[in-house]
Order: C-alpha cells, then structure tokens, then sequence
C-alpha cells in the first residue's frame, strides 16, 4: 500500500497563508469544480474524466455526468488531496481518504464494503462501523462518524509468511496516516503477538489471532478511547447495523459468497439510514485487463464480486 507523506510542509503552507484548518480541509477534499449548462455547480474530486462523461465524487456519493450537461471544468488537479484531514495532531484521516489512497494502489484489486459484523464485548462493543474487504484477504473497519472516525482497524485471515507479509504491509500504511513520531514509533514498539500503548489521545492496539474475540483473525487498531464512548449506542440500535460473524463470514474467515444477495438486502435496508450517510460507493475492483472499476450499491448481487 502506497503510504502518506507526513504533513508539516502542508501545515507550514496553511499557516503561513492565514487559511483555517477546516476551510484548508474542504478544499483539498473537494478540489474540482464542475459548472453545469444550467449555472450549477458541483464540487468534489474529478475521478474520471473522458469524452463521453465525468465522474465526481462528492462529499457523499459519487456521480456520472454526461458532457452534454457541462459548460465547463475546473479541475485543480489532486497533488497533496490526502493531507486534507491530517492537520491536527491526534486525528485520523476521514474514510474517503483512505479509499482514494487504496484506490490509487494497483496492488489493491479489490476493495468492497461488507455488512459489519457484531462486537459484543470489548472497547469496541456497541460502536457502529463501515466495514470493507481488500483483496478478499485484508478487512479495514472505519468506526463512527466517517468523516472524523474514533477508531481505524485492520484484521488479517492469513498465517504464515502471508501473514507477515501483510502485517507489514498494514505497519507501513497506518504510519502514514499518523502525525508524529512518537506515534510511528508507538505503532512500531507493539509486538506481532498482542499488545497496547498509548501516545497523547490515541491508543494503539494488537490482538493476535488467538484471542476469544479475534474470530482467528489478526488485528490491529489506532483509536481514541474518549471518542469510543461518545459514539458507542444501545444494544438494540447496534443490532440493526450489523449481522452476526458467521452470516457474514466462514470460520476461516471468508466471505461467504452464497449469502450475496441477503447482503445485498442488508445493506439496501437496515444500513441505508446509517447516520444519513451511508455512501453510494460500495467500492472498486480491477477486471482481468486491469481496468478500474466501480461497485455502487444500486449493482445487483450478480454484478458484485466475491
């Protein structure tokens, strides 16, 4: 995974200029501009840009626009889009950063969002999360509001030297997404085997597949333990956004792939209201030829990948 660069030429830049932090953040956030034939105007991230069509993303979704319908593009271009959310210490980056990282990745050929499955016990019990699989392998879980998440988590199915290989792999990303150095070296003091430290506000933890809550997968998670409790919900609100491990997974920890169109049901209903903003994007894959290639939640069960 391509890691992001540290930030203090950014914050030099933004200090010096006299720009807010969130007025910097919503612009690296949304840096292109689209003026429709009708005076409209549509800000976002310009994703793909052809003869026929533009495709935006905005804050919340991403959109298909016919040229037919644009008298003109300002595009900005995206160097440094991803510092956008990593200007105070101690905070994580917003999940739509960390898909535009992972998608511009060639080694990721596939990133899907998968129904969340229940945690019923631990610090993470009880806090609503946005779930997704990489590679079929690797699952990333983004904890609270999406736009300032409370915890950022990846699990790895895999033993043996696959393991190895992608907890390194997971070492090198999170230590990007960090703002300091006692962080990174934090991040790096853990062992493999299970473990917990802390640096300012966030807490960072290992939990080896061993453990009871670990459903045989390797984890490791940056959070705030403040911010937990604040997003944490009932028990009856939490059930209604996630589904039990062995709907969603095998006990290897696969996907199971004949639960496809249940999930698909999960998704259009109990998890379309989720905060008011569960996003349109379900995530991307790359064909056979290498083509980029977006999974919406309008697809069918057929047309998304296992």
């Amino acid at each position: 995974m391509k890691q992001i660069l540290l930030t203090a030429t950014i914050l030099f830049a933004v200090s010096q200029l006299g720009f807010s932090a969130t007025d910097f953040a919503a612009k690296r956030l949304m840096p292109d501009s689209i003026v429709m034939n009708d005076g409209t105007v549509l800000r976002g991230m310009i994703l793909k840009n052809d003869a026929e069509k533009v495709v935006l993303q905005e804050r919340l979704e991403e959109v298909e626009i016919p040229k037919s319908n644009i008298r003109r593009i300002e595009d900005q271009g995206d160097a440094g889009v991803y510092f956008a959310d990593l200007i105070a210490p101690g905070k994580l980056p917003p999940w739509r950063m960390i898909v535009q990282d992972l998608r511009s990745d060639d080694s990721v050929t596939s990133f899907r969002q998968i129904p969340a499955t229940t945690i019923d016990n631990g610090y993470l019990k009880n806090i609503p999360y946005l779930s997704f699989r990489i590679n079929g392998h690797v699952e990333m879980n983004v904890y609270g509001d999406t736009e300032d998440p409370v915890c950022l988590e990846f699990g790895v199915y895999e033993k043996g030297g696959s393991l190895v290989r992608l907890q390194k792999i997971i070492h090198s990303y999170l230590a990007g997404c960090l703002s300091s150095r006692a962080q990174i070296a934090a991040l790096y003091s853990l062992s493999n085997s299970g473990g917990e430290c802390q640096v300012g506000n966030l807490h960072f933890k290992i939990t080896p597949a061993t453990s009871p809550d670990a459903y045989g997968g390797w984890w490791i998670s940056v959070y705030d333990p403040k911010a937990l409790k604040e997003e944490r919900v009932s028990d009856a609100t939490y059930k209604m956004v996630t589904l039990p491990f062995d709907e969603v997974n095998t006990k290897s920890g696969k996907l199971r792939t004949d639960r496809g169109l249940s999930h698909n049901k999960f998704f259009s209903s109990a998890m379309s209201s989720w905060n008011g903003i569960m996003p349109e994007l379900r995530g991307f894959y790359r064909d056979a030829k290498g083509h980029f290639k977006l999974l919406t939640s309008s697809m069918n069960a057929s047309e998304i990948m296992p």
